[in-house]
């Protein structure tokens, strides 16, 4: 072969393999820019995450709250005490609740049996009447209904038991399905429910007329509450003695807060209004926003150590270098040597060939050993086009 076929030989190849490996650091650029946009995605979804769950536990989950407490009320409040150093209890109507503190869960005490009889309770057309009482797991209660005109409800009149308010809201914007009630009937005579209590929570007992005239009812009552005992408390405090109970809370074991009400009425009250509030720990606030940092902090890190990691972009690599007389055929018969051509060598030390590129501008014009020496000296450009090299990147023999 002769020095023009050969001299074209070598530039092709050098020509196939810029293009090549200027093309895989154009795909490889476009990865890492889209690495970089996912990352800034997770980082505020994380950010938003935390956000929203701070909110949800200081307005949410311990907010205030304001509690509607009748006869025989036993209610025990649950805290963690990583989010609150405080719990505050305010009798804001009569006297006559009584809150306890525990450092651990108080225990159900003996059953007490409670009987309620209601006459003639008027419910007017296409509305509801209900009456909620707060029950602990093992209480149960028993309800007898009778109308004092059974043809008064084309209709019939609807008594269900729900669990809570959402319960309730539920079953008032459908109150003829029965799959919304723990326990639903309708009754156009007499009728009875029960219903075992198995979660501390409220109950309520709605009478629902969806007639268009006027309802008369009477019903009876049976209760059996079970109670939480008050024996072994840390601190007791009474609406007697003070307008607002102050219960502090320890970092460590969760906290926890019984509040009873009397078993009789007092003074003619039936029912009590109480408001509890909770203090934040905002130290722990601080120190979980503070992890959320360094987590955000981290994630950037990484992101840009990935980005700027030095990655071979390119499979494809530079012929084999042969002596000075001879080049190899492609037949395979026998080899040939050839000398490299003087444009193939390194342009700053004309001495070892061009093995090598500059990333980003892509100018192959020099060997890897001094492609790395004007890299790391002082004008850190490309001997051709004047553009700062971010790396050097190696073209490797076959």
């Amino acid at each position: 072969m002769d020095e023009a076929r050969r001299k074209t030989y070598y530039d092709s190849y050098w020509n196939r393999s810029y293009s090549s490996n200027q093309r895989a650091w154009s795909t490889e650029e476009e990865h890492q820019r889209g690495g970089l946009q996912a990352g800034y995605g997770i980082c505020a979804v994380f950010a938003s995450i935390a956000i929203l769950l701070s909110m949800w536990m200081l307005f949410g989950l311990y907010g205030n709250q304001k509690l509607e407490m009748g006869m025989l009320y036993s209610r025990v409040i649950k805290v963690n005490s990583f989010f609150v150093k405080q719990i505050q209890v305010q009798n804001v109507k009569e006297s006559g609740p009584v809150a306890y503190s525990f450092s651990t869960m108080p225990e159900l005490d003996s059953p007490v049996y409670d009987k309620l009889e209601m006459k003639d309770i008027v419910v007017d057309p296409r509305w509801q009447k209900r009456y909620t009482y707060w029950l602990n797991r093992g209480s149960y209660l028993e309800i007898t209904t009778s109308l004092k005109d059974p043809d008064a409800g084309v209709d019939g009149l609807i008594v269900a038991i729900v669990k809570g308010e959402d319960g309730f809201q539920d079953w008032k914007d459908d109150p003829d399905n029965p799959s919304l009630a723990l326990r639903w009937k309708r009754i156009f005579d007499k009728g009875k429910l029960r219903l075992n209590v198995e979660d501390d929570d409220d109950y309520c007992i709605v009478f629902g007329n969806l007639n268009n005239r006027k309802i008369t009812f009477s019903f009876e009552l049976e209760l059996r509450y079970v109670l939480y005992s008050t024996e072994n408390a840390d601190f007791v405090c009474s609406s007697h003695r003070t307008n607002t109970c102050e219960f502090p809370v320890a970092l460590g074991p969760p906290a926890y807060v019984l509040l009873t009400s009397p078993v009789v009425n007092l003074h003619g009250v039936e029912v009590w209004h109480i408001e509890l509030s909770y203090v934040p720990r905002l130290t722990t606030y601080i120190f979980s926003w503070g992890l959320v940092a360094v987590g955000l902090l981290f994630t950037r890190a990484f992101e840009i150590r990935q980005a700027t990691l030095q990655i071979p972009l390119s499979q494809d690599h530079a012929p084999r270098i042969f002596d000075e007389d001879s080049y190899s055929t492609q037949s395979g018969d026998e080899i040939e040597k050839a000398a490299i051509p003087s444009a193939q060598l390194c342009s700053i030390c004309l001495d070892a060939p061009k093995d090598s590129f500059l990333d980003p501008c892509g100018h192959c014009c020099t060997c890897y050993t001094c492609g790395k020496r004007i890299q790391n000296g002082d004008t850190n450009r490309c001997p051709i086009c004047r553009q700062t090299i971010w790396t050097v990147r190696r073209i490797y023999d076959a």
